[in-house]
């Protein structure tokens, strides 16, 4: 049997995934298994022995993607966009399966409800129910080599213990503001490695000071998941970098602002700390403030954030 997995969304998705990749293998040893996301899967999955398909989602990939996918039995979609129904559609894969939520879920042939209360993993492994598995593992895994985790100690001069910490998102409502990051960084009695992308460099010289070192925008993504398995702990936004360091085995602090753990993305390992505020929670991938005060950003308090971390730290 062939299953492949489509998941097109970003870097954390795609680690709640694995639970799916590692339950397939066990329940169906024999099968072939092929994953399609975007182009940095080749990197994030890296030891796998699965076919990756990337898909950046131009044009004309979505024209090639279909030949590509044609010859698989079964495929299972946590991702809910009207583009990635069509294309599995097209694709005349015989079983598809997604969730009831996704948009013109009429195209797949089994539809598995959404529910928000679930954990993400939980949600993703409902969709192998049309397939008649029972025996699920809910943990998430991520593979880094030995000489990976030297040669980024080696590049970067990293300290024998340290946190990472993980201020930025791609949607800017689920940042805690840097007021409150700065005074993190204050309470800190580790040396702190402050993460993130080239378009976030401006920002994270805020966090600058003895005893931080600042890698944002100059790590691969292979660097940066080395980084976080040698950490004691991640600090991060609702971001990737919580589920990446569970998938590592490593514990993280979730420090939720106008989203929520109750949409389920929270650390499987770790703990997190939410605003108490009557439009709490805002929605998933909020866009703009309803209350237009944007308190949500500093609700949460930095001593707070650092009594949850000594808990965490041996």
């Amino acid at each position: 049997m062939r299953i492949l997995i489509w998941q097109t969304a970003y870097l954390g998705d795609v680690v709640l995934t694995t639970p799916l990749i590692l339950t397939v293998q066990r329940v169906f040893p024999e099968s072939k298994i092929g994953f399609v996301g975007r182009s940095f899967i080749r990197e994030l999955l890296k030891g796998y022995p699965i076919e990756l398909i990337t898909f950046d989602k131009s044009i004309r990939e979505s024209f090639s993607i279909v030949k590509r996918i044609e010859g698989y039995d079964a495929v299972v979609s946590p991702h809910i966009s009207a583009r990635s129904a069509l294309m599995l559609f097209l694709s005349k894969i015989p079983i598809r399966i997604g969730f009831d939520r996704s948009e013109l879920p009429w195209l797949y042939t089994h539809r598995v409800k959404h529910v928000w209360s679930k954990h993400e993993v939980d949600r993703n492994l409902d969709l192998l129910t049309p397939l008649g598995v029972r025996d699920r593992i809910k943990q998430t895994k991520l593979f880094v080599e030995e000489e990976e985790k030297q040669a980024v100690k080696r590049l970067f001069s990293l300290p024998e213990d340290y946190v990472v910490l993980s201020p930025f998102s791609n949607f800017p409502l689920k940042e805690w503001s840097l007021r409150r990051w700065k005074e993190l960084t204050e309470l800190l009695t580790l040396p702190a490695v402050v993460v993130g992308t080239a378009n976030q460099q401006e920002k994270a010289k805020a966090l600058e000071r003895k005893g931080v070192i600042n890698l944002v925008g100059r790590t691969s993504l292979r660097e940066l998941m080395a980084i976080i398995s040698l950490s004691k702990a991640v600090v991060s936004c609702d971001s990737a970098a919580v589920h990446i360091a569970n998938a590592l085995g490593v514990p993280a602090i979730s420090v939720y602002t106008s989203t929520s753990p109750s949409y389920g993305f929270y650390p499987l390992l770790g703990g997190y700390l939410a605003p108490q505020l009557s439009c709490s929670p805002c929605s998933p991938n909020p866009k703009e403030c309803k209350r237009g005060d944007y308190v949500c950003l500093s609700a949460v308090k930095a001593e707070d954030v650092f009594g949850k971390l000594l808990e965490l730290l041996p």
